[in-house]
């Protein structure tokens, strides 16, 4: 609320957030937002609408996108009696059984329990996405702070095209405090150290990179 607002990491450590960021860096997306929405992505377009506005939130909430967009369908939460011809219209998350009504009822819950237990699916640890009929679904489940710092990666190396590799990974804690001793003993890093910096730099580059590919085409990461 206005009175009570949330903390921005509440929501800038959601897959959502970063769907969003990271559509704001493909630059064929944002020539479609820049045109009014034509052009190749008009279809995306449609849906995800121009994400150059600064505040996500508002983004999120305009015309209900973000539940247009990632919310599962609503589920039937009741149980009931279905005819022959009801059968045939179920999908994969309902069960289908028989029930023998002349056997006592508690005999009928036990046996009730056991056939649910063994066929429904779920709980701690289940990967829910592989199961979503959301609009827009994500692949697997997002790293989100593996997904933060690629993201924050590419963003350096665009704001500073003529820093070496090794140097952008200042910004990455895993190695800031060698290169500070380094710095402070007047000293270059060594080779070695500064190959696996460069390789740890390009490999978030790249799959930043493959990201903002991949939301053009509807998917993330």
């Amino acid at each position: 609320t206005d009175k009570r607002p949330k903390r921005p990491w509440y929501w800038e450590d959601t897959v959502y957030y970063l769907w969003w960021s990271y559509l704001k860096r493909n630059e064929q997306y944002l020539r479609t937002c820049e045109a009014g929405g034509t052009g190749p992505l008009s279809k995306l377009y449609a849906d995800f609408g121009d994400v150059r506005e600064a505040s996500f939130k508002k983004w999120w909430k305009d015309e209900d996108r973000g539940m247009r967009l990632f919310a599962e369908p609503a589920a039937n939460s009741t149980l009931r009696e279905i005819s022959s011809d009801d059968a045939t219209t179920l999908d994969g998350d309902h069960l289908l059984i028989a029930v023998p009504l002349n056997l006592p009822k508690q005999l009928l819950l036990q046996r009730f329990r056991s056939l649910l237990a063994d066929r429904k699916k779920g709980g701690v640890g289940q990967q829910y996405a592989k199961r979503s009929r959301a609009a827009y679904k994500f692949k697997g489940q997002p790293n989100i702070k593996a997904l933060k710092t690629a993201l924050e990666v590419f963003d350096h190396i665009k704001a500073y095209p003529d820093r070496k590799l090794w140097e952008i990974g200042r910004i990455l804690p895993q190695f800031q405090t060698e290169l500070d001793e380094c710095a402070k003993r007047g000293e270059a890093p060594s080779y070695h150290f500064k190959r696996t910096i460069e390789a740890t730099v390009s490999r978030h580059k790249r799959k930043a990179t493959q990201s903002i590919q991949n939301v053009a085409l509807g998917q993330f990461p």
